[in-house]
């Protein structure tokens, strides 16, 4: 894992990287060092050399970290004078670095805004006094686009496991739209949907390695139908009931929870039509909704690759769209999911957003879910592994229309 972070450093061209963890509040420090350091601990990073700084209340715990001491400096400090002195000869030894990354964000995103006010000025005092002693130079940049990489990228376990509960999820959905009955409400939708989930999943407890699931989210399902897809995309159901020739789409995930105690989320979106007496087949008009998201869905997973700026991906998506007359969409076309249902990582929207310049990092999973946002308008949303070859969906994406008779 620490090795994976030095990849990162360098890959950024970045310095060093120091986490400081008070009290397990850095959770990066938590996954990546350690969760049993009850005191204030630091670790200093760079792309060859890894230090960790701990108090000698901890000198116990660090016993129990696993590391090979040939490659990791593992240092106990007994009060603030040799703190101050080990960080010192670790400048040192680093040649002082001009630059050191800290985790903060510069975009707002409270996945990497790590370090409080207070913690940032304390460890900035602490890295700054060998600076000031020896008249160096010195400047503080976010680990942001470290954070990124390290926890955008999915393990082969993980991909494995999402590839397990995005299968899942496309079977209970379809399972849903078979049991949809003309004159149901969209409460009574959801209320379908939660009880084929609870059927369904009973079957897969104690199933590889799954000990327990639940909705996604709080509102899960999102179900919305003909005209009342004119409103958000996380508008909650109403008693408005399900009437021949109203499209139906469903936003909907499942929180899977494994034996070694990892959480793993799905996040997809399918569209289906109520066929009216007599038809046998969505009209022209639906259908032209329909093909026209499944073919933007299928432009943006040809370019799913890594490096690629996630912006470039919502223009090709969005552009789909709109070239077929239909008006834009208000929200990003998609966002990373797997640890989280909206993950770590680089959003698929529009190049104003900060976070939308991050490049795309392989073996991330994203989203892409266009929408036309119109009276009997529909959404389609599917999760995307990132490959240098393209996206590779976790699940059969929907080619067909879901008709209700």
């Amino acid at each position: 894992m620490l090795r994976k972070i030095q990849q990162a450093i360098s890959k950024y061209n970045k310095k060093v990287w120091v986490m400081y963890n008070v009290e397990n509040l850095d959770k990066y420090f938590c996954k990546y060092i350690s969760r049993n350091l009850a005191t204030n601990s630091i670790s200093i990073i760079s792309k060859n050399s890894i230090y960790i700084l701990v108090s000698s209340l901890d000198a116990e715990n660090v016993n129990k970290l696993k590391y090979n001491h040939s490659k990791i400096h593992i240092l106990v400090y007994e009060n603030r004078k040799k703190l101050e002195e080990y960080i010192e000869d670790i400048i040192a030894e680093l040649k002082f670095p001009d630059e050191i990354s800290l985790s903060y964000s510069t975009m707002g995103d409270k996945n990497t805004d790590v370090l409080t006010h207070g913690e940032y000025v304390t460890i900035t005092k602490l890295l700054k006094a060998p600076y000031l002693k020896y008249s160096k130079k010195i400047k503080f940049t976010s680990a942001e686009n470290i954070i990124y990489d390290i926890e955008t990228q999915k393990t082969i376990k993980q991909l494995e496991r999402l590839k397990y509960i995005a299968k899942i999820t496309n079977d209970i959905l379809f399972e849903t739209f078979k049991r949809l009955k003309v004159g149901v409400t969209e409460i009574q939708i959801v209320d379908l949907t939660t009880n084929i989930t609870n059927e369904i999943m009973k079957k897969y407890i104690g199933k590889n390695e799954i000990v327990s699931y639940g909705m996604a989210w709080e509102n899960c399902p999102i179900v919305l139908t003909g005209e009342n897809f004119l409103k958000g995309g996380h508008a909650l159901p109403t008693e408005k009931k399900l009437n021949r020739g109203d499209t139906v789409y469903f936003d909907f995930g499942i929180e899977v929870e494994f034996s070694d105690k990892e959480k793993l989320y799905s996040d997809i979106q399918r569209m289906g039509y109520v066929l009216k007496t007599q038809e046998i087949s969505a009209p022209p008009e639906v259908q032209k909704v329909f093909n026209t998201l499944v073919e933007a869905i299928e432009d943006g997973i040809e370019e799913l690759k890594p490096g690629v700026k996630a912006f470039k991906i919502d223009n090709i998506v969005r552009s789909r769209i709109q070239k077929a007359g239909y008006p834009d969409y208000n929200h990003a076309t998609g966002h990373p999911v797997g640890c989280k249902v909206h993950d770590i990582g680089a959003i698929i929207s529009l190049k104003n957003s900060k976070r939308a310049r991050l490049e795309l990092i392989e073996n991330g999973v994203y989203t892409l879910e266009p929408r036309i946002s119109i009276a009997n308008g529909g959404s389609i949303e599917e999760m995307i592994q990132v490959t240098k070859f393209g996206g590779i969906p976790l699940c059969n994406t929907q080619k067909e229309i879901y008709l209700i008779k």
